[in-house]
This record gives C-alpha cells, sequence and structure tokens, in this order.
C-alpha cells in the first residue's frame, strides 16, 4: 500500500514538472526546460508502466521503435528525438492541466444542474439542447462530458417514461447519445482548449490563431445543424410516440455556464497575447488558476477554512487524477513522439517533388488529405499521428498558394469527425459503454452517414475558403 502511495506521489510529481517546464521553457526560454520536462515524463511512464492499458503500452513501443529508427539511420538524430519529446510534453501539459478543470467541475452542482436541464427537454428540443449543452460543458469538461451526460439520460430514459414501449425507449436513447458525442466532437472543431487546436498550431506552418477562430466557429455550427437536421429527417415529430412534455426550462445554470467558459477561453487568450507566447502556454496558466477558483466556490464556511479545504482537495485530487491520466499520457505523447519523429525522415523538399507529381488542384489535394485523416482514423491511426505525418505535406501545399486557413480548417473539421466513427477511440468507446451496445453499432448505424455527409460539407467548406481567402 504504502509503495503504491509513493508511486503516485512521484507520478503526480513528474508531471507537475512537465507542465512547469513547458511553461518555463515557452516563457523565459530556459535551455535546460524542454529538458527536464522531457526526463520528467520518461520517469512518469516508467513509474506507471505497469498499469497502462494495452493501448499505451502499444503506442509507446511503436515510439520507442521509431526512435531507435532514427538512431539508427538519422545523422542528426539527437536533436529529432529532443523535439520528439518536447513537442510531447506540450500536448501532455495542455491535457493534464485541463483535466485539473474537469476535477473541479465533476463535483459542482452547476454542472449537474446543467445536465439536468438538457435531459429534461421535449422530444422535439432535446437533440439541440443536448448537442449544444455537451459541446458547452466538454469546453471544461472535455471526455467527461460523455459519461456525466451518459448516465443522466440512462437514468432518465426508462421503460415507465417511454410509456412502457421498448422501441421509443431504444430511439430516445440513440438521439440523446448520438447527440452528445456530436456536441462533444465538435468542439474539437474550434476550442482553443482542445489538443486539436494546439497540435494544428504546432504543424500547419504560419497559422494566424486568431483568424483561423472565427472561421471554425462557423464550420462547427454547420456540423452541428447537419447532426440536428440528421435527427429530424430519421425520427420527424409526427413519427413520436412520447408522453407529453411537461418540463420548464431554466436558463440560469446554462448561462452562468456559458459567462465560466468564455472567461477561461478569454483569460488564456488574453494572457497568451500578454506574455506573446503559444495559446497553449495560455491555457496551461489559466486552466489551474480557474480550477482553484471553481472549486473554492464550492466551499462553504468563512474564507480562511475554504482556502484551506480548496487547497487540501485540488492536491488531494491532483494526487489522484494525475497518475489515472497514465493510458492518456501514453497515447497522446506517444503518437506526437511518433508523428514528430517519423516526419523527420521524410524532408519538406521531397514531400514538395512528390505533391507536385500528383496531377490534381492543390485544393483537391487539401480535402484529399483532409479525408485520409478521417480514413486512418477509422483503421485505427490516431488523427495526432496522421496530422504530424502530414506536416510537411501541408507545408508544400501552402507554398502551392493554398492558405494555411484552408488546411487548418479542414484538419480540425476532419479531426473532429472522425471522432464519430473511429471505433477504437475512447469517445465512441466511452459512449458504447454507457449505453450498453456494441462498439459498431455507434460508429457505424449512428453515425455513418453523419459523418460521410459531414466529410463532403467538409469538402465543400475547404473550397469556398480557398475561393475566399
Amino acid at each position: 500500500m504504502t509503495g503504491g502511495k509513493t508511486r503516485s506521489s512521484l507520478s503526480t510529481l513528474a508531471i507537475i514538472v512537465v507542465i512547469g517546464c513547458a511553461m518555463g521553457w515557452a516563457i523565459f526560454q530556459w535551455p535546460w526546460a524542454t529538458d527536464a520536462a522531457g526526463a520528467a515524463l520518461l520517469v512518469y511512464i516508467a513509474l506507471e508502466w505497469s498499469s497502462m492499458s494495452q493501448g499505451g503500452r502499444r503506442m509507446l513501443a511503436a515510439a520507442l521503435a521509431a526512435a531507435a529508427t532514427a538512431v539508427v539511420f538519422l545523422p542528426q538524430a539527437l536533436p529529432v528525438l529532443r523535439h520528439g519529446l518536447a513537442e510531447s510534453t506540450f500536448i501532455i501539459g495542455l491535457f493534464t492541466t485541463l483535466g485539473m478543470l474537469r476535477d473541479s467541475a465533476q463535483s459542482s452542482r452547476l454542472i449537474r444542474r446543467c445536465g439536468e436541464q438538457m435531459v429534461h427537454q421535449r422530444p422535439g428540443h432535446r437533440y439541440a439542447a443536448l448537442s449544444l449543452g455537451s459541446h458547452l460543458i466538454s469546453l471544461v469538461l472535455n471526455f467527461g462530458v460523455l459519461p456525466l451526460l451518459g448516465i443522466m439520460i440512462t437514468k432518465g430514459n426508462t421503460l415507465k417514461a417511454a410509456g412502457g414501449d421498448e422501441t421509443v425507449k431504444d430511439i430516445r436513447k440513440r438521439r440523446m447519445m448520438t447527440a452528445v458525442l456530436r456536441g462533444f466532437a465538435m468542439m474539437t472543431v474550434w476550442s482553443p482548449l482542445a489538443v486539436s487546436f494546439t497540435v494544428i498550431q504546432q504543424v500547419v506552418p504560419d497559422l494566424v490563431w486568431w483568424h483561423l477562430l472565427p472561421l471554425q466557429v462557423v464550420l462547427s455550427f454547420i456540423l452541428m445543424g447537419w447532426g440536428w437536421a440528421l435527427d429530424r429527417m430519421d425520427f420527424p415529430p409526427h413519427a413520436s410516440r412520447l408522453a407529453p412534455h411537461r418540463h420548464q426550462t431554466d436558463f440560469g445554470p446554462i448561462l452562468s455556464l456559458s459567462l465560466l467558459v468564455t472567461a477561461v477561453v478569454t483569460g488564456a487568450v488574453a494572457l497568451a497575447e500578454l506574455l506573446g507566447v503559444r495559446l497553449v502556454v495560455g491555457a496551461m496558466i489559466v486552466v489551474p488558476l480557474s480550477a482553484l477558483v471553481w472549486l473554492y466556490t464550492q466551499q462553504s464556511g468563512t474564507a480562511p477554512r475554504r482556502l484551506a479545504l480548496t487547497a487540501r482537495l485540488f492536491l488531494r485530487r491532483l494526487g489522484a487524477s494525475l497518475p489515472g491520466y497514465r493510458s492518456e499520457v501514453a497515447m497522446l505523447g506517444g503518437a506526437m513522439f511518433l508523428g514528430t519523429v517519423v516526419a523527420a525522415f521524410v524532408t519538406p523538399e521531397d514531400t514538395a517533388r512528390a505533391i507536385a507529381l500528383i496531377p490534381l488542384p492543390p485544393i483537391v489535394l487539401a480535402v484529399l488529405l483532409a479525408w485520409s485523416v478521417m480514413v486512418a482514423a477509422h483503421l485505427g491511426i490516431s488523427q495526432l499521428v496522421t496530422i504530424t505525418l502530414l506536416g510537411n505535406a501541408l507545408g508544400s501545399l501552402s507554398a502551392a498558394g493554398i492558405d494555411p486557413l484552408v488546411m487548418a480548417s479542414g484538419m480540425l473539421g476532419a479531426w473532429a469527425l472522425s471522432i464519430c466513427t473511429t471505433p477504437v477511440g475512447a469517445a465512441v468507446m466511452s459512449v458504447a459503454r454507457v449505453a450498453d451496445v456494441p462498439v459498431k453499432v455507434v460508429s457505424r448505424t449512428w453515425n455513418r452517414r453523419f459523418v460521410l455527409v459531414g466529410a463532403l460539407l467538409l469538402g465543400v467548406w475547404m473550397v469556398i475558403l480557398s475561393l475566399i481567402l
């Protein structure tokens, strides 16, 4: 028991060092910080290896194989490996700091009240409410929104509530769970707090994120609107056999959560601009502070007592959650390292020559590259790996006249859509587990049309953007 506690404490400390050193390099340019962050990440992986999932171990094995290959075949392997490790620490730093906000959100009564308001909507409004609500809550809970709303849906979707009709019960489950999944997935299209946004900033050359953000908000609403339209087509109002609706919506909790999310995102953006650093660094500073403030507001008593309770709870939750992220750290960090190292074997000049040989217009190639991310994800290859490997190709397309905003928008849209269909994705597996259905039902039966038509809409969107920009 004592050994387990010691390991958890050391793992927690290792991730805190990763976060601190990653920010130290980004803000102060300390030359030793990236190596220290990388070393701390390797210590964490060594400590948690025995408890990782098989998927996490396989990803790390692939990353290790890529590192060994680089040592053998690359004349300057060390800088490549250090760069790959540095990029991994930034991704891990963002993911684990976002987890701090999730820890505070999960104990918040505000989140539970928002979830209840979304679940208890009448059938005609329920999909839109759950989709938008999941979209909003996922900004602070990330993957945590899926089990939170999923459990609420499961508890509320009883046979009695469906009038004793098993078919109605199954229809309600499908509609509500797909709304939650799609709402979460579309958050990754635009959110500066999402891992996808950070990766795109790293691999797309000359990307101006404040020009990208408004475009992505529009794209997310286009894709969410398609999801709502598909729900209406599949389950038109006249086909509903549900009991009369009597719930009155209270918009207070939803408005409060909207203001909270706006404050966190605005704070991250403002701090990044003030310090002249990447947006991910602004988020890594603001999110833990926001988590502390949010946790403080949940306590009662005098100010000193609330401060003491907040500090104790925050540290206790860190000690439980940071070691618990072992498999996610392996998957995210390993994928980022793998993609960065493998990309070093292909020079930008080689990529440019290969693209020049393809007899297709650059915008068609751009759309095909975005779709390739979705195909690879469906085959079980992480979007992070695919997009990192495509980094050189994205630069070549920019040189061929495709605006970086077009490429970034297409890749983010493809990442989000593929979340709904990849059978090995955490989101699909989480929804399948909560809904008690096979993974293939969620990825194929429930979401195939949404993703296929969404891919076509994404292609049209990229063409229109290329004409405008």
